[in-house]
Formats: structure tokens, sequence, C-alpha cells
């Protein structure tokens, strides 16, 4: 009995022994410090990952929307002289146009002979479906250039000496609830000013002003000059109409175009060229209805490049091709036209 308390001591004794070694072991090992270490680290290391995707993906769309901003107000400035103008392409029809004095009575401008100051800035809502005066049709343009999901306004304001397009863009950001609440940023946005420059109509106004004003000055008042401001009907910018039918009549009309007189001339050859129009600053117009393009080019082509050659009797020579008919019979090949460019000879085709 006694020999197997003892036996019994000695195998507690062991077993207490081996825990404590164990123990000691997990202490004292690295295996045990590598799982606490890791336990600790890795969701720290994921949390980072996935913060900075999100301030990624949120900077990207943030860029994103301010590329397209810009891109809308600077569109937005550079057809602002004609709202008919395409807002991607900027093409147009010559006879659209928003009329002659557009930028004093539909511009945001009033009373330009009295106080001259300027309307309160127009904004709207895009993308937008209506849109009221002009100048808001203007605007509402870039609603063609917004993606779908892309919200925002487009303001213009008129300064007088200085007109700016403004175009804020904003998006939904879809944060998880949790990071939404800590960035507090449910979504991007961007903002880009564009201001209206107008080369040709700012040398225009300056002659205008330079040559016009001292003349009209303290002759007519205020109201007179408002009602003078009347837009040229659309029907009278064409001109009348003007059917050719022979090389003779084709030839008369260049004449009257071009305010210019029939010259004969002589080339150092000794050849002797019929101008049909030559006007006062020395440049010959021919016009051209049924010759062929054999014709022109052993007969009437180096005439005319030996008197561009001299450029004592005329500057240059512009060559007038009037239709037939519809289908364009009797106009020169864009392989033609290409070798007379080269040549110096300018090309205007009539209908």
């Amino acid at each position: 009995m006694v020999r197997w308390l003892l036996v019994r001591q000695v195998q507690q004794l062991a077993v207490r022994h081996s825990r404590h070694n164990r123990r000691q072991h997990f202490r004292d090992g690295e295996q045990g410090s590598f799982t606490l270490e890791a336990s600790l680290v890795l969701p720290l290391i994921l949390f980072c990952t996935i913060t900075v995707l999100f301030v990624s993906l949120y900077a990207y769309q943030k860029v994103y929307l301010q590329q397209i901003a810009r891109t809308a107000a600077e569109r937005l400035a550079f057809t602002w002289d004609n709202s008919h103008k395409d807002i991607v392409t900027g093409n147009f029809n010559p006879s659209e146009t928003d009329g002659l004095y557009f930028r004093l009575t539909q511009n945001h401008v009033s009373d330009l002979f009295g106080r001259l100051v300027s309307n309160e800035s127009s904004e709207i809502a895009l993308p937008s479906g209506t849109a009221g005066d002009l100048v808001e049709r203007k605007l509402a343009k870039a609603s063609e250039l917004l993606p779908q999901g892309v919200t925002g306004s487009a303001k213009f304001s008129n300064f007088i000496l200085d007109q700016q397009v403004e175009v804020k863009l904003q998006k939904p950001f879809h944060f998880s609830p949790v990071m939404s609440k800590w960035f507090r940023a449910n979504q991007t946005g961007g903002t880009a000013v564009s201001h209206v420059v107008e080369p040709v109509e700012l040398i225009r106004l300056t002659d205008i002003t330079r040559t016009y004003f001292k003349t009209i000055k303290d002759r007519i008042t205020p109201q007179k000059a408002r009602e003078a401001l009347v837009e040229p009907a659309q029907g009278d910018l064409s001109g009348p109409s003007i059917t050719i039918k022979s090389e003779r009549q084709a030839a008369a009309y260049l004449r009257s175009l071009v305010n210019g007189t029939e010259v004969v001339l002589t080339t150092e050859s000794g050849k002797s060229r019929t101008v049909d129009a030559l006007d006062a600053r020395g440049i010959g117009h021919q016009a051209f209805y049924s010759l062929t393009e054999a014709q022109l080019r052993m007969e009437q082509l180096p005439k005319d490049l030996e008197l561009i050659q001299q450029g004592t009797q005329v500057k240059s020579v512009v060559w007038h091709f009037f239709k037939k008919d519809a289908g364009g019979k009797g106009m020169p090949s864009n392989a033609f036209r290409k070798e007379l460019e080269r040549k110096g000879i300018v090309v205007v085709i009539h209908n």
C-alpha cells in the first residue's frame, strides 16, 4: 500500500514538472511570440490596406470630376460666341448665329450707352433639360458632356471686361458606413473656371471705339442708340440669289462682287492674259464655268504662274469656279485643287 502511494506521488510530480516545462518553453520560445504578434498586427495591416484602397478610389474620382469640369468650362467658353456651335467639335452652320448684337442685349449687359452695368450672374443645374434665355441655353449644353450619375451646376458671370464660365460637379462616393462616419466624405466634386476670349470681337470693338465713338458722342441719345440695335433679318444676310449660266455672266458677277475691272495683261514671255476682275489690292480674280481641267492646265495655268512670279502686275491670283448644276459638274478634282494651291493659286467654289 505504501509502495503504491509512493509511485502515485512520483507520477504526480512528473506530470507537474512536465506541465511546468511546457509553459516555460511556450513563454520563452519564439513560436508563441510570433503567434501573438501576428494576431495583433494582421488586423492593423488589413485596415491600412483597405484605407489606402478607398482613399485611392476617392482621389481618382475627384481628379476624374475635376477633368470633366475643366473640359466643360473650356468648351462652353470656346463656343460662347455662337449657341449653334457643337459643344464637342465647334462645328456650326454659318447661316445660324446668335445675332449681331447679342453681346449687348442678351449677354447680361444692359444700358450700354447709359450706366453700363452688368446683370446678375446666371446659374443653372446640370444636367438640365430646359433653359430660359440665351445664356441659360448655352450653359445647358454642358449636360451633353456629363457621364451618368454626375450632377452639378454651370454659371456665367459677365464683369464687362471679363466674362467667366464656372462649372461645379459632384458625384456620390459610396464609402462603407464605418469609414463614411470617420472620413465624413459621401461625395466627390470638381470645380473649374474658364474665361470667354474673343480676339476677333475685341479687335472689332476696339476699332469701333477708336473710330466712331468720338464722332457719335453727344449726337445721339441713349434711347435712340438702343432703338438702333435691331437685329437684321436672317433672310437679308444671304443676299440676293443669282443664277450663273455662262462664262461671261460669271465674269460680270465676279467684277461686281470684288469691285474689280477687266484688264488685259502681258506676261514676261509675251503672252496676253485677260483678267476678269482686278481689284484695288492688285488681286486678279478669274471666273470659270465651262473649261475643262486639261484646258486650264495647258492654257490658263502657265500664264497665271508667270504673272505670280513677276509680281508687279498682280499680287496674287484667285480662281473662282461656278457650278453648272447641283451635281457639281465642271468642278476641279481634289488633285487639281491641291496642285493649284501648291503653286500659289487660291481656289474658290461658288454654289
